[in-house]
């Protein structure tokens, strides 16, 4: 069982841990630090200010775990300014410290180090995370999904200020620390600690504890538009289809080649599955004639999908940039097509096709002209007979005429659960009047009843809800907690399901766990997977230490002559 602060005290006592600091240290000489000391469950320990080394890459050698060469890792200076002592460690790079204190473990303990929360800037397990996927989970549940091997796309504010797909990388428990509760305007609440850093509105990266009430942050917003769901670009104003964000990744990461006159397919046809892995270029003819076979059977009505499309192009239309360029390329269509030698074939059968159509219209016009002569008289006969049976009529058949339509009004009103949150709901998942209609099992006549939002359906504003995810309050939460965290390499920010964006986690820490009856200074490895440079501070918490305690083992690290017992404050490189 893990041990708690009075066992980790008593055992500092007997040398386990030194020099050792019997509570949390936040302050020294009045300065805030990141904290060290005893905590509840474990012990947080420091990094030396005697060595710090970069990993440096040596062109034409390759890094060998069995024949380490210490020219790749080059000592780093020491900083100090008003905030305290640190070494630098380059974007998408690794070094190796060392820790201040020494540790002597006993031979019936084990150590597990865990990288402080401080430098990861962590979340509550709950907390949820937006996905291209159409889904939301929690840190938690990524975590776990990812030691099995799964991957994570979510949404991120790029260099130039533009919403991008990026990669979500490494989501995983990092310990316990104290949290802050951040509630914003829509109602819901991140908990997080006290440092993260929030995304605001004009673009700052701004810590949680030095939000106030109606600081405006970096909205998410999405809506699906005809089944596809469309992200709110702040740069511009403009909503832009999340599947179009994650072709750019495709292409940005050389999955294929940004080829023109394509079209972006779901493999899967789930148009709101915007996996990178989902989405395909294909041909634009192919790709309309692949739908129209999976989408159109029976039930196609011609009539109303030119009706749709007519509406489509007209609203397109009133923007004078669009109209100009459509009316550009369908000339320049049509000139190929009649002047292109490839298309010899098929003009060659259009002619064909048409002088034979010309041919039967003809036949059929004259023998229906003939078939009308021929019996002229027998429909002035029928005419006569439906006249006289009309006028004899003593309102019978009309009110039955009316009874039926009236019925069938009526039937059509029966399905009470038919809303217009209903029918648009149904719209926008299938993009059509057609499948909404199959979708919610009723006659598209039931639509009739809705014509607000039928037409709000077929030119609707393209405005995001007016929320600006302002903060409301900024709280203190009791007590410690889990907390989890990401990684986001490409970007160094990512969006949570509440509808912001926060900063992700930058510095990792790798140690090896201390065995039974090991002593000397623990050797640190630290990586920075952000796209910016990163502090880590000397004399202050870098690592968390979680004691367990079983039986005295038989063979412990120091029986059987460990090759890093007895490291001194210095780092220490592989041995084999």
């Amino acid at each position: 069982m893990i041990k708690n602060d009075t066992w980790i005290a008593q055992m500092a006592d007997r040398g386990m841990i030194s020099p050792f600091e019997p509570q949390q240290v936040r302050h020294a000489d009045d300065f805030p630090v990141i904290s060290y000391g005893l905590s509840s469950f474990g012990y947080d320990i420091r990094l030396s200010p005697a060595e710090f080394r970069i990993f440096r890459h040596i062109p034409g050698t390759v890094v060998d775990p069995k024949n380490f060469n210490p020219e790749n890792l080059e000592p780093t200076k020491l900083y100090t300014d008003e905030n305290g002592s640190y070494f630098v460690l380059p974007a998408h790079s690794y070094g190796l410290g060392v820790a201040l204190e020494k540790l002597d473990i006993p031979n019936n303990v084990t150590v597990v180090c865990l990288g402080k929360s401080t430098y990861a800037r962590c979340f509550r397990g709950d907390t949820r995370v937006a996905l291209v996927d159409g889904t939301a989970p929690t840190l938690e549940e990524m975590a776990r999904r990812s030691e099995d091997g799964e991957q994570f796309w979510g949404y991120s504010i790029g260099l130039h200020g533009r919403v991008i797909v990026t990669l979500l990388e490494a989501p995983r428990y990092i310990g316990r620390d104290s949290l802050m509760k951040v509630t914003l305007d829509n109602g819901q609440s991140i908990f997080c600690t006290p440092d993260h850093q929030f995304l605001t509105r004009d673009g700052r990266m701004v810590e949680a504890h030095t939000l106030r009430p109606q600081d405006s942050l970096m909205p998410l917003y999405r809506q699906l538009h005809r089944g596809y769901e469309m992200v709110y670009q702040p740069l511009n104003g403009h909503l832009y289809p999340t599947h179009r964000l994650s072709d750019e990744w495709n292409v940005r990461n050389d999955i294929y080649a940004d080829i023109s006159d394509s079209h972006r397919h779901h493999i899967d046809f789930n148009r709101l599955n915007n996996n990178p892995w989902n989405i395909i270029r294909m041909d634009a003819s192919e790709h309309i004639q692949l739908h129209n076979r999976e989408s159109y059977g029976a039930e196609f009505d011609p009539v109303e999908h030119g009706e749709s499309i007519k509406a489509a192009i007209a609203q397109l239309k009133q923007d004078p940039q669009w109209n100009a360029i459509f009316s550009q390329q369908q000339q320049d269509k049509a000139q190929a097509f009649w002047h292109d030698p490839k298309y010899e074939q098929q003009r060659r059968s259009l002619l064909e096709r048409r002088q034979h159509c010309s041919e039967q219209t003809r036949q059929a016009h004259r023998q229906a002209m003939i078939r009308y002569y021929q019996d002229r008289q027998a429909r002035a006969l029928t005419a006569e007979l439906s006249k006289k049976a009309w006028a004899q009529d003593d309102g019978t058949r009309r009110k039955q005429q009316s009874d039926w339509m009236k019925e069938f009004v009526d039937r059509s009103k029966t399905r009470h659960d038919i809303t217009g949150e209903a029918v648009r709901e149904a719209l926008d998942r299938t993009g059509s009047i057609r499948g909404a209609a199959r979708l919610l099992n009723c006659d598209r006549s039931v639509f009739r009843r809705f014509p607000e939002v039928i037409q709000a359906f077929r030119g609707e504003s393209h405005q995001p809800a007016t929320r600006n995810h302002k903060v409301v309050s900024v709280e203190d939460v009791p007590g410690t907690h889990d907390v989890y965290c990401l990684t986001v390499p490409e970007a160094g920010n990512f969006a949570l399901d509440s509808g912001v964006f926060v900063h992700n986690c930058g510095i990792i820490a790798n140690i090896t766990p201390a065995e039974a009856a090991w002593k000397g200074h623990l050797t640190l490895e630290f990586s920075n997977s952000s796209s910016a440079d990163c502090r880590i501070y000397a004399n202050e918490g870098v690592v968390q230490l979680l004691f367990f305690e079983g039986e005295a083992c038989d063979t412990s690290y120091e029986d059987r002559k460990g090759k890093y017992q007895d490291q001194i404050e210095k780092v220490t490189l592989a041995k084999v």
